[in-house]
């Protein structure tokens, strides 16, 4: 197998790994990955506002209890042993995210980063920051505003709407041991015949 077949097989396993948890809290009902059929993908991808491009987040889904019932979440997994170039792609994700709540995309309730190894560990309580979604969208000014030119991007930049992703952003760290520390499913079935008996839904 090469490399690029490898990183692959490990993206798609992380995705589903991160699906299974998530699913496993009972708090996300609905998820879905953007290689699960061709319908998911299109729900999943949007266009760049500029340079003709479109890029995708992993995961999106549903969430029930408050005080997140019916809210709506996407998510970029990543399946790393190791930092390796996250913060890089951290940033990117970051303007995918800006994007996403500028159009009001449908998903664009929560923004989720799930890895398996933590990043920029000495900056690691600033990450979720308007600050930081504000230097990751400059970074990314060409494709998010069609200038290159960090100033007149700075123009173009909506603080109230960097506060707003910042606010919508989670950072989730899972190791290996955590995924085995959920409900049993039968627990699962038990919570859930109990709140379809109350409630009439689950």
């Amino acid at each position: 197998m090469v490399v690029g077949e490898d990183a692959q097989m490990k993206g798609f396993s992380g995705a589903r790994r991160a699906k299974q948890w998530l699913e496993g809290t009972m708090r996300i009902f609905g998820a879905y990955a953007n290689t699960d059929s061709e319908s998911c993908g299109r729900r999943l991808t949007l266009p760049w506002p500029y340079g003709g491009r479109t890029f995708s987040f992993d995961l999106g889904g549903a969430m029930r209890g408050d005080p997140y019932q019916n809210d709506m979440f996407c998510a970029e997994v990543k399946n790393y042993a190791q930092p390796s170039d996250q913060g890089t792609q951290f940033d990117e994700f970051l303007a995918k995210c800006y994007v996403a709540a500028q159009r009001e995309h449908h998903l664009s309730d929560h923004f989720m980063w799930i890895t398996w190894a933590p990043f920029r560990a000495n900056s690691w309580s600033t990450l979720n920051s308007p600050d930081q979604v504000e230097s990751a969208v400059l970074q990314h000014s060409n494709r998010v505003f069609g200038t290159s030119d960090t100033e007149e991007a700075r123009k173009l930049l909506d603080s109230e709407l960097t506060r707003s992703v910042a606010a919508r952003l989670w950072l989730i760290v899972l190791s290996d041991k955590q995924e085995t520390l959920l409900p049993l499913k039968d627990w699962a079935a038990i919570v859930a015949a109990e709140l379809t008996r109350r409630e009439g839904s689950w």
